[in-house]
């Protein structure tokens, strides 16, 4: 019998111990030498507060800038508006026959999986506040690239709800516009996710027009600063967030590569191997005369070769990085060093004519990220820090750094223990700190962000704002029956 996603409730096992998080003593409440008369957040759908694959309520209420805001408060009273969705439980996307689906939760205790609620609400366009009074400009979907853009709004519906001037404006325009005493900045994840979240199937020094591909080096680097300076013309003062690896995060090391797995006393499975074998046996006779001819080195002669045994197995993959051998695919069995994205699991075994996929027939480049692939966007992650990092030191007064990179890499790494509750970079209840999409935070995790942003402003600015208690916020529901 094949457990393939009985492998993802192993995971809710795991339970992370890592760094202790403490508490400090008791202080009073001060500003110390910040301004908190006026503050924004200016960023993606984390500031937005989109959690479980939909901008809904909840979600909202529970970003990491609302709960930031709220402990600003502390020290100085003032309104934190936000352009409210007036959605429960959101919008994910709609069916083939024009039902919207919803927020995602998990269904089917025995093998808990991510699935949307059905109906779902219909995606509301319209903000019907003021919207020169907000204090949230977080638009899921932002890039960098994209904040300065006027007219951007018309691409983007997020942003349209409440864009000042949808045709001549631009989000950071609306940013000045609130003429803001304190600010939170936190974008440039969306301009190497959309990339890699489609397995790097895109341009990787891409020009922007197309949300596959990775924004070049270059086109970044003549975005940040000058977006910072914007934000800073008017004396105010902020927190920048860099950003992190998407090897931490659980969109890309949930689902485990070796998905396809057998029980060698089960005969149905026993048949199966030798079917699968025998399918491929001309495919590893082709890979042995490549290597006979020098063609491909024995390394590769192993790594290409394909044979399916008793327990579990790597998915079939392509890799653009093996040798062309003319007339036969680049493909071999996903190993170790391989993601595989949060959709694969969702197509695996589907049989679109050509067999199952990751079996019979190879999964889509847009599923897996290879090591070679992954080198790519790490690379470019660390070089997009340094440009961060160094606008922080061109306005070391004004400004300090938030290092999201850091702290998701420990928290991948080694959790955190909040007073005795365990949290973990995982999207399984109860200890999860992610929603359910695998790249956004839940309640509990937008908490344990917040508090990194308190930290630091607290350190920067000489301040003694109170952190909160992210065991006092929800993490993800428990499964339900289908």
């Amino acid at each position: 019998m094949r457990e393939a996603n009985r492998i993802l409730v192993y995971l809710s096992l795991i339970i992370l111990s890592g760094c202790t998080y403490t508490f400090p003593k008791d202080e009073l409440p001060n500003s110390g030498s910040a301004d908190f008369s006026k503050v924004i957040t200016i960023g993606n759908s984390i500031t937005a507060g989109f959690a479980n694959g939909a901008l809904y309520d909840d979600g909202q209420a529970n970003s990491f800038s609302s709960i930031l805001a709220g402990q600003l408060a502390i020290i100085t009273p003032t309104p934190f508006n936000q352009p409210d969705i007036t959605s429960p439980v959101g919008y994910f996307g709609s069916l083939d026959d024009g039902t919207p689906m919803g927020r995602l939760i998990l269904v089917n205790p025995e093998n808990p999986l991510p699935a949307p609620v059905i109906p779902g609400n219909p995606f509301d366009v319209n903000y019907e506040g003021n919207k020169t009074l907000l204090n949230n400009f977080g638009v899921p979907g932002m890039r960098l690239i994209d904040a300065d853009v006027q007219g951007f709004a018309n691409d983007n519906r997020y942003y349209k709800r409440f864009a000042l001037d949808i045709s001549a404006g631009s989000l950071i325009s609306d940013a000045v516009a609130a003429n803001s005493s304190f600010f939170t900045f936190w974008l440039g994840n969306n301009d190497i996710l959309g990339y890699a979240s489609n397995g790097a199937s895109g341009n990787p020094s891409g020009d922007g027009s197309n949300h596959d591909d990775m924004i070049s080096l270059s086109l970044f680097e003549s975005k940040y600063e000058p977006i910072i300076n914007q934000l800073l013309s008017n004396g105010a003062q902020g927190v920048v967030a860099n950003i992190g690896n998407i090897t931490d995060i659980p969109f890309f090391n949930t689902v485990p590569y070796n998905l396809v797995s057998f029980d060698g006393k089960d005969p149905e499975d026993t048949l199966r191997i030798f079917n699968l074998n025998q399918a491929y046996k001309d495919y590893n006779t082709s890979v042995t005369e490549a290597l006979n001819l020098g063609t491909i080195t024995p390394e590769e002669a192993e790594l290409r070769k394909v044979e399916f045994a008793d327990g579990n197995n790597g998915v079939i993959i392509y890799d653009e990085n093996l040798t062309d051998l003319s007339g036969q695919e680049s493909i071999r069995m996903a190993h170790a060093g391989d993601l595989l994205t949060f959709f694969a699991l969702i197509i695996y075994e589907q049989d679109l004519g050509d067999g199952p996929i990751g079996t019979e027939a190879p999964m889509g480049d847009e599923y897996v990220l290879t090591p070679e692939e992954q080198t790519i966007i790490l690379d470019r992650t660390e070089a997009f820090n340094k440009i961060i990092q160094q606008t922080i030191i061109n306005h070391s007064e004004s400004l300090a750094l938030v290092d999201i990179n850091s702290i998701f890499k420990d928290f991948a790494a080694n959790g955190a223990n909040i007073n005795g509750s365990g949290l973990t970079s995982s999207i399984f209840p109860p200890f999860g700190g992610f929603s359910l999409d695998g790249t956004h935070p839940n309640p509990r995790g937008a908490a344990f962000i917040a508090n990194h942003f308190i930290e630091v402003i607290n350190q920067k600015f000489s301040a003694t704002i109170p952190i909160v208690n992210p065991n006092n916020y929800p993490g993800n529901e428990g499964p339900i029956l289908p």
